[in-house]
């Protein structure tokens, strides 16, 4: 019983390990500008799809998108409702329901 659990506790997982590490020995070393140029390259792309998207989002948000003009009045926005009806006609007006 103890053997299986050391079975399966330690040497199953250490032979994952070693079979899985062997391809990674057997590569042709990379150098590390190689490394760096890819990395460099990735992010370069990752940065102008990022513009891309931004750019297009901001020309469709320009054309696209109607822009509602929100009237702002300090009164009703700072001042709690004393009443239920108070409350409730603020509700109306504020949502436009009439």
């Amino acid at each position: 019983m103890q053997n299986k659990n050391i079975l399966k506790k330690f040497i199953i997982p250490a032979a994952v390990v070693i079979f899985t590490a062997l391809p990674g020995y057997c590569s042709p070393a990379i150098s590390l500008k190689q490394t760096a140029i890819k990395f460099l390259l990735a992010m370069g792309g990752v940065a102008l799809s990022s513009f891309v998207i931004f750019a297009g989002l901001s020309i469709y948000n320009k054309f696209f998108v109607e822009r509602k003009a929100i009237k702002f009045n300090k009164e009703d926005s700072l001042s709690t409702p004393e009443t239920v009806d108070e409350a409730v006609h603020f509700f109306i007006r504020k949502n436009k329901l009439r």
